[in-house]
């Protein structure tokens, strides 16, 4: 039997599927990009449907509760996905400020010579 919950989040990844879509639509996310998040929101349906197929996964690594294992794999998911999110945001930085410095320094050339 289906409870409210699991109902719920069948439609919230259906939603993400979706939205996934349609940033694929627009160019913000490339194949291989659009095919990993679908097969990720597949699999989260999988498991919200199949719930016992976990408890045999946790069983596997003494794992007593499969929301235990859930929180686990969700740090062990999330750490990484921040980490490589920072990563990114520090590399966008620099490049930008490298080419704030080099149009700053264009046009303070620029205005010297035109004061000439």
């Amino acid at each position: 039997m289906i409870l409210g919950l699991q109902i719920f989040s069948i439609i919230f990844s259906l939603i993400m599927i979706y939205i996934a879509y349609i940033h694929y639509q627009k160019g913000d996310l490339s194949g291989v990009e659009i095919i990993s998040w679908t097969v990720v929101w597949v699999v989260t349906i999988f498991i919200i449907v199949f719930p016992e197929f976990l408890q045999n996964f946790a069983h596997t690594f003494a794992i007593t509760r499969v929301f235990d294992m859930m929180i686990v794999g969700g740090f062990v998911l999330v750490i990484p996905l921040v980490y490589m999110s920072f990563i990114t945001s520090k590399r966008t930085e620099k490049r930008l400020e490298e080419f704030i410095r080099k149009e700053a320094l264009k046009e303070l050339k620029k205005y010297k010579n035109d004061k000439r």
